[in-house]
């Protein structure tokens, strides 16, 4: 007890009372020993056998009473740390100004990159929700012949084929498609449909809820039909139904059986540009059969599950070697030398890499962007502070004078920096929320994982840290600002040394050209994006959007078996929809602009100099492959610019082989030469009947206006008698209506569609001008970032420099009274003022304008007709931000020519 009484305070002590406790205590029981008889020398042996080893029990004491040191340090420390942050709160409380000025500040510079920073995480850095996400790569196959771009997906040769590298452990294939579907009890209705082969099941994880998954036994040609169900569609569709494992549903007029009920969340990867959220409703077996048929239809997305310890660089060299494979193991579906010719390859992507896509790209620019704001803001901060230290010099020099240490002033202005730090973070929480939300509405369609962003313990400990960084910055700043030396001269001059005060406006005004600086970069980025959003805008989309309206549509091949009896129905619905109130024309096609349609299809020609001088060129003679009706060109406001559109005729007497392109497509395929009249086959046919051209039309787009124009052919519903046909895909139908609101008409047209057929489902209404804003959403979601991050960094860089300003005609208040008083002009004061705010200006336009032209190569993939180092864009951020630097020196400046000297005089 008398030990833990007297605790020691230094570790040397705690070794020279724990030598003295144990002599202590032997001299007891020594004394005891004596006491009962013994002789000194007998009991002092006697003692010590008993208490046991002394150097033992002494070096347990020690660490125990080193132990409750430690504590005792540990609490002491605590408690002046606590009171350093009490402190610190009360010190901030007498000077509101400054506190709500610096938590401003923070909270918008750190709000701003906790919502880009939530995104990125959640989008681009948490993995995929898939077993061994990081092992799963897409298999795509790039055709340099048919474009730069051009990528197409798998066939179901190379699933064969591909399943013989050694670095690949199971391939997955799949296909998304949409249905009609009778669950009995209602009218039909349209459901996504997802085609996949078993191993698919086991990339993904996929798990029943009820009933069981596909088995290899349902993978088989010939097997019967059975079906899964998602969780969601067993929610929504059967009120989630305890019976519903062995229910009967119909899809296209055929049967299928429910075998069971998908765990809720599992999904197909998405392709890029396509969200999660897109679920799949049914999904059945693929039903391969490796006896063939095979063809050279890539159709299918295909995933491949890597074995452990392999790489992609692996599995892409012996990709390479097997695709020479497929002309000799599927010459059917793979001529000899076709292959070259095409300079077709397979390409191995990482999943994540492949459905993140540019997006990463996109986000990670826009961190950047935010990370320069908080850099500014922290900046801003930082001239705050040293500001605030001016007016402390003297208190903290007296305290380092009287024998404070570095590390307590160091401690005392890391409380002020964490408590304005953390109201700073709560702050940013509050308005990262609110971005973010803000952020989800503004991105585009397509982007995966959005619904899943949200803030969580990456985003909190994000803003812990930047907390943390800007608390040890406000640290660091006084102990190099007034080391001892420093604060001898403050006490001899009376607070005003020149070198530290010189050192001081050094400092603030390199922040200040910091601040300028990276604002001028990033409204170089923005300015740029700017310039090609309007170049974007100004190119001919082809088409007139405005008014437009489409819905969509499949017919059962089991009751629509002929291109006649298709074309009946296109007639019937034709002819309701136009009788509609407030319709203008109306058309139907399976290959829409900006919806990624068209495809590439290889063409036959009747001319063999069209193989020629594709060869040559090393050009294929693939092309977006397409059906339409009658009013489809009208209805979009496509321009015919020669021959004509499709006509009744066309499809009434489809002997008449009548066939319309795109101007891109006659370029390509008769270039100088009038392509009325050429003949030409579908699917690569080159042997009559020919199709004859009898119109050219202007140009379409098939993803996006920064793209070239699509290749495009467009065939008639009803192909020649006894010639080549093709399959139909789901129907467009395309609507141009007067009505104010287009969508209104998805009523009546419903109606119409039900009285021609009633078991014909519609769905996927949309405005064909949202298809088109939807093609430039990214650039814009981009550039809107980059906009909002440079007005805030202008914003913040005037707040900057004009404080700096501020403070300085402050402290010369009384050099400006006396320059006054010996006659100087109020236009002489304020060119001295302004001044010195366009040298600091000019100094940060100068670094950032070399920044920029350094970091303009970020920006190249964003760009459409503008090149990264565009003149225009560069002056007119600088000079925008010249105008801001003119104006926060002018403010000041202002007011200090008004200074009255007596008033200066005395201020001193």
């Amino acid at each position: 007890m008398t030990r833990r009484f007297r605790l020691p305070f230094t570790r040397r002590r705690a070794r020279t009372d724990a030598g003295a406790e144990v002599a202590f205590h032997l001299q007891g029981r020594v004394e005891e020993l004596m006491a009962s008889g013994l002789a000194r020398a007998d009991a002092e042996r006697e003692a010590r056998r008993r208490f046991g080893d002394p150097g033992t029990v002494e070096a347990e004491v020690e660490r125990i009473d080193a132990a409750a040191h430690r504590r005792r340090e540990f609490r002491e420390a605590l408690g002046a740390r606590a009171r350093d942050f009490r402190l610190a709160v009360r010190a901030l409380a007498r000077r509101p100004g400054y506190a709500v000025t610096v938590i401003l500040t923070l909270g918008l510079g750190m709000g701003a990159s906790t919502a880009i920073f939530t995104m990125l995480q959640r989008i681009v850095i948490a993995p995929l929700p898939y077993p061994a996400a990081d092992r799963l790569v897409r298999l795509r196959n790039p055709i340099p012949a048919v474009g730069t771009s051009a990528e197409w997906d798998m066939a179901f040769a190379q699933y064969y084929e591909y399943l013989k590298a050694p670095a690949i452990e199971a391939i997955g294939l799949f296909h998304k498609d949409e249905v009609n579907v009778d669950l009995g009890g209602g009218a039909p209705v349209r459901a996504k449909l997802a085609t996949v082969n078993v191993s698919l099941l086991d990339i993904i994880g996929a798990r029943a809820v009820r009933g069981r998954l596909l088995r290899p036994s349902d993978d088989v040609p010939g097997a019967a039909d059975v079906a899964l169900i998602s969780h969601g569609t067993w929610q929504s569709r059967f009120g989630g139904a305890e019976d519903i494992v062995g229910r009967t549903i119909r899809m296209n007029d055929q049967p299928v059986v429910i075998v069971g009920v998908l765990a809720y969340g599992i999904e197909l990867p998405p392709e890029r540009g396509e969200p999660f959220t897109v679920h799949s409703e049914i999904w059945v077996a693929q039903k391969l059969n490796p006896a063939g048929p095979f063809y050279n239809n890539h159709t299918h997305p295909m995933v491949a599950r890597l074995r452990p310890g392999a790489t992609v660089e692996q599995l892409q060299a012996q990709l390479d070697q097997l695709l020479l494979n497929l002309p000799t193991d599927f010459p059917q579906a793979y001529r000899a030398g076709g292959v070259g010719r095409a300079k077709f390859w397979t390409r191995a992507y990482p999943l994540q890499a492949y459905v993140v896509g540019d997006i990463a790209r996109n986000l990670w620019i826009a961190f950047g962007a935010v990370l320069l704001v908080l850099v500014i803001a922290c900046a801003n901060v930082g001239n705050l502070f040293l500001v605030r230290l001016e007016t402390r010099r003297r208190e903290l020099a007296l305290r380092a004078t009287l024998g404070a240490s570095r590390s307590d002033i160091a401690f005392e202005a890391f409380a002020e920096g964490f408590a304005l730090a953390l109201a700073g973070g709560a702050l940013a929480i509050g308005i990262g929320l609110g971005g973010l939300r803000w952020l989800v509405h503004l991105a585009p369609a397509g982007i995966p994982r959005l619904d899943e962003v949200a803030l969580d313990w990456h985003t909190y400990g994000f803003v812990g840290g930047v907390a943390l960084v800007t608390a040890a910055v406000f640290a660091v700043v006084p102990v190099l600002q007034f080391r001892h030396a420093a604060a001898s001269a403050a006490l001899g001059d009376g607070g005003r040394s020149a070198t530290v005060g010189v050192q001081r406006q050094r400092v603030r005004g390199a922040l200040v050209v910091t601040q300028v600086a990276l604002a001028l970069m990033l409204l170089v980025g923005a300015t740029l994006l700017l310039q090609s959003f309007r170049t974007l805008r100004r190119v001919d989309p082809g088409i007139a959007p405005a008014g437009v309206m489409t819905v969509e549509w499949f017919l059962p091949a089991q009751r629509y078996d002929s291109l006649p009896k298709v074309w009946r129905f296109d007639d019937a619905v034709l002819a309701g929809v136009r009788a509609l109130p407030g319709v203008a024309a109306a058309g139907i096609t399976d290959a829409l602009p900006f919806e990624d349609d068209f495809g590439c299809t290889v063409q036959g020609f009747e001319d063999r100099a069209v193989y020629d001088r594709l060869n040559q060129a090393h050009v294929s003679t693939c092309a977006g492959q397409g059906v339409a009706t009658p009013g489809f060109v009208e209805a979009l406001g496509i321009p015919v610019v020669a021959g004509r559109w499709f006509t009744p005729d066309d499809n009434n007497s489809p002997e008449r082989g009548a066939v319309v392109v795109t101007k891109a497509a006659a370029e390509r395929f008769w270039p100088g030469e009038d392509p009325i009249g050429k003949g030409i086959g579908p699917n690569g046919y080159n042997t009559p009947p020919f199709y004859r051209v009898v119109g050219v039309i202007g140009d379409l787009h098939d993803t996006s206006l920064d793209g070239p124009p699509v290749i495009g052919v467009y065939y008639p519903v009803v192909a020649i008698p006894n010639g080549h046909r093709w399959y139909p895909d789901a129907s467009r139908l395309v609507v141009r209506t007067t009505r104010d609101r287009p969508l209104d008409v998805v009523e009546d047209i419903r109606r119409v569609v039900a009285k021609v057929d009633p078991t014909i489902p519609i769905a996927n209404a949309t405005l064909m001008q949202d298809r088109v804003d939807r093609s430039m959403a990214r650039l814009t979601f981009t550039m809107s970032l980059l906009m909002i991050a440079g007005g805030v960094a202008i914003a913040l860089a005037a707040v900057g420099l004009y404080g700096v300003i501020s403070y300085l005609v402050v402290r010369r208040t009384s050099e400006i009274g006396v320059r006054i008083a010996l006659g100087a002009q109020a236009s002489q004061v304020e060119g001295m003022v302004v001044g010195g705010a366009v040298r600091l200006g000019v100094t940060g336009l100068v670094i950032g304008l070399a920044g920029s032209v350094a970091s303009a190569r970020v920006l190249r993939g964003l760009l459409y007709g503008v090149q990264p180092w565009d003149p225009a864009s560069y002056l007119a951020a600088a000079l925008a931000l010249v105008a801001v630097v003119v104006v926060a020196g002018w403010i000041p400046a202002r007011r200090a020519a008004r200074v009255s000297p007596m008033e200066a005089l005395r201020a001193d």
